[in-house]
C-alpha cells in the first residue's frame, strides 16, 4: 500500500520536478539521518584507503544523493523521458555476447548490483535477448509482485528465477540458450568461497564457477552507470582457462577471476555502486564502528 502511494503521488508530478525532489530527499538524508552509516564508511574505506576522510565523506554524500535519486525513479521508469534513455544506451560488448550466444550453451552474466539496476533490466527486456535473471524474492509477497509487474511494464522477455531454486533451474536456463545474471558482490557465507575484494575477503556466491564447470557455459561481466546523461552497459568475457575437475580450488579461482574487474567500475563510480549500502566483508558489528560526524564531515567541501 505504501509503495502504491509513493507511485501514484509520483505519478502527478512532471520529472524533472521528481528528480529534483530526489536529490533533495537524499540531501537531507545526508544531513539529518545517513542510514548505515558505519557500513557505508566502512566500506568506502575499503575500496579507497588512501582517501582522505574529507575525501570518504563527499564520495559518501554523492551516493546517499544518488541512491535517493535512483530509487525514485525505479517508478516512473516508463516515463517516455527515461524510456529514451534506455533505448539510447551505449552498449559495449554486444556483439561478443550474442556470439557467446550463438554457442548453444548459454551465457553466465555476471554483474554488481549498481544504481541503476532497474534501467538495465529494462534494456534486457526492450533489447529481445533471451535473459533470466537469479533474484532475491522481497521478503513481503505484495512487495516482491509489485517489483515484477513493474518490470513486466517494458515486456515479458526477462524471466525470474528465485535465488531459492535448485542449481537444476539454473543449468536449465543456461541449456535454453539462455543469458542467466548473477550478482557476484553479495556475501554468502559459509556457503561462499573467500575470494579477495579489494583486499578484504568476500564469501562470494558459487553459482557462476560451478555452473560454468558443469556446462561450459562462458562467463562475462557487465556494468551499467549513468555517464554525462547517457546509460552505459559494458559486456566482456571473463579469460577462463581449461578445468579437469570440479573441486573448491577450481571454483575459487573461477569466482576470483569473475569478480577481479568489478573493482575498477567500484573505484571509477563508487557513489553508483548500491551494495556500498551493505555488509559484505562481515556480519559482525565490530567491523563496522561507530562514525561520529563533524560540521565538515556533513558539508564537506
Amino acid at each position: 500500500m505504501f509503495l502504491r502511494l509513493i507511485v501514484f503521488s509520483l505519478q502527478l508530478f512532471p520529472l524533472l520536478l521528481i528528480q529534483a525532489l530526489c536529490r533533495l530527499t537524499g540531501y537531507l538524508v545526508w544531513i539529518i539521518s545517513p542510514f548505515r552509516l558505519p557500513v557505508t564508511f566502512r566500506n568506502i574505506s575499503n575500496i579507497f584507503p588512501e582517501k582522505s576522510r574529507a575525501e570518504k565523506m563527499t564520495l559518501l554524500r554523492q551516493a546517499y544523493i544518488t541512491v535517493c535519486q535512483t530509487f525514485g525513479l525505479i517508478f516512473v521508469l516508463h516515463r517516455k523521458d527515461l524510456i529514451s534513455t534506455i533505448h539510447n544506451a551505449k552498449i559495449t560488448g554486444r556483439e561478443k555476447l550474442e556470439q557467446a550466444l550463438a554457442q548453444n550453451k548459454g551465457v553466465i552474466l555476471t554483474t554488481c548490483h549498481a544504481c541503476w539496476f532497474e534501467a538495465y533490466f529494462a534494456w534486457f527486456t526492450m533489447s529481445g535477448l533471451p535473459v533470466s535473471l537469479i533474484y532475491q524474492e522481497q521478503g513481503n509477497p505484495l512487495t516482491n509482485a509489485f517489483f515484477i509487474r513493474q518490470r513486466q511494464r517494458f515486456g515479458k522477455n526477462l524471466e525470474h528465477l528465485s535465488s531459492r531454486a535448485k542449481m537444476p533451474a539454473y543449468q536449465e536456463a543456461l541449456n535454453r540458450g539462455r543469458l542467466l545474471i548473477i550478482s557476484l558482490d553479495q556475501s554468502h557465507g559459509h556457503r561462499g568461497t573467500a575470494v579477495d575484494f579489494f583486499n578484504e575477503k568476500l564469501a562470494c556466491a558459487k553459482g557462476s564457477a560451478v555452473l560454468h564447470l558443469r556446462s561450459k557455459a562462458p562467463v562475462f561481466t557487465s556494468v551499467y552507470y549513468m555517464k554525462e546523461g547517457c546509460l552505459h552497459i559494458d559486456f566482456a568475457e571473463v579469460p577462463l582457462p581449461e578445468y579437469d575437475t570440479i573441486n573448491e580450488e577450481t571454483i575459487n579461482d573461477i569466482s576470483s577471476r569473475a569478480i577481479v574487474p568489478y573493482e575498477t567500475f567500484i573505484r571509477h563510480y563508487p557513489q553508483q555502486w548500491f551494495s556500498l549500502f551493505h555488509r559484505l566483508w562481515s556480519k559482525e558489528k565490530a567491523y563496522y564502528p561507530p562514525v561520529q560526524r563533524t560540521i565538515n564531515d556533513i558539508f564537506p567541501k
